[in-house]
């Protein structure tokens, strides 16, 4: 089967396109521009050759890169909902359906909470970052008359060559590392490997539909995050950065580090997925 990869050239797409590979699975990363004719045409390549397809979607502007000025909060949901739009015109104008539709959306739907513990089943929040969930999520409704649909909701995604760890581990090393704001925020975090092995399950198994927190068992405390880290690094945990501090340097997207929630990936572990790295030193150990 050939999997038709949006956004597969980032950070988790390398990786799920390279596990795809291992499952005997085909890979078929998907340039911009995301337009329905230029999608039409890329699909169209797996029905003229009897093939069957499944479309996973990662495709969206990066939410570390830049400051998130109001045009880029604009661009942040048009590149999600509009790459949306596009696969939905691509495929209606097909004579076969593809056999799943796989999409990412972010743990951030829950919105922030110091308190709660979230699950596939829990309401999304009233943030920024859970409006643009529930928007991206919702585009995709259409398609559900089509084919078989699952969203991912990932948390943070580590490993070494992307995400937020290869920021991290040079400031680690140098023993300046420390914890980032209050330190009592969660961070519902997934090593890189099994965010590609669950997105590939997801995408290969006909009875899996429907949301997917893409999530380690057990998510941590901001500052048992910097702590283990600098543990495994053998290096001291020393420093503090303020709240206040960050929000300068970042502004909104400072939300990212200094804001969290507990969530669990309960309907994976339901329905029988197994995490390599179920913790964080067994991930950070597995990164040296």
């Amino acid at each position: 089967m050939r999997i038709y990869l949006l956004g597969g050239s980032g950070f988790i797409g390398r990786h799920l396109a390279q596990e795809l590979e291992r499952q005997g699975l085909v890979p078929d990363v998907v340039r911009r521009p995301y337009t329905p004719d230029a999608l039409r045409d890329h699909f169209a390549e797996s029905i003229e050759g009897g093939e069957p397809y499944a479309i996973c979607n990662l495709a969206g502007a990066s939410l570390n890169r830049k400051r998130w000025s109001a045009a880029y909060r604009r661009e942040i949901v048009r590149s999600r909902v509009d790459t949306v739009r596009a696969v939905i015109a691509a495929v209606e104008g097909l004579p076969a359906a593809p056999t799943a539709y796989v999409q990412a959306s972010a743990v951030g739907y829950y919105g922030p909470s110091l308190t709660e513990t979230f699950t596939e089943a829990s309401p999304p929040g009233n943030d920024f970052l859970a409006r643009v969930c529930v928007e991206w999520e919702e585009a995709a409704e259409p398609l559900r008359a089509l084919t078989r649909v699952a969203i991912l909701r990932f948390g943070m995604v580590l490993g070494r060559d992307g995400g937020a760890l290869p920021l991290m581990w040079p400031v680690f090393q140098l023993g300046l590392g420390g914890t980032l704001g209050h330190g009592n925020q969660w961070i519902s975090w997934i090593h890189v490997d099994d965010a590609a092995r669950l997105a590939a399950w997801v995408l290969a198994d006909n009875r899996l539909d429907g949301v997917f927190n893409a999530t380690a068992p057990h998510p941590v405390r901001m500052r048992d995050f910097t702590r283990t880290l600098a543990e495994v690094l053998h290096r001291p945990h020393l420093t503090h950065v303020p709240a206040p501090a960050l929000r300068l340097a970042l502004g909104r997207r400072a939300t990212l580090v200094l804001d969290g929630q507990r969530v669990l990936p309960q309907r994976g572990l339901d329905l029988g997925f197994s995490f390599a790295f179920p913790t964080l030193e067994e991930a950070i150990r597995d990164f040296l």
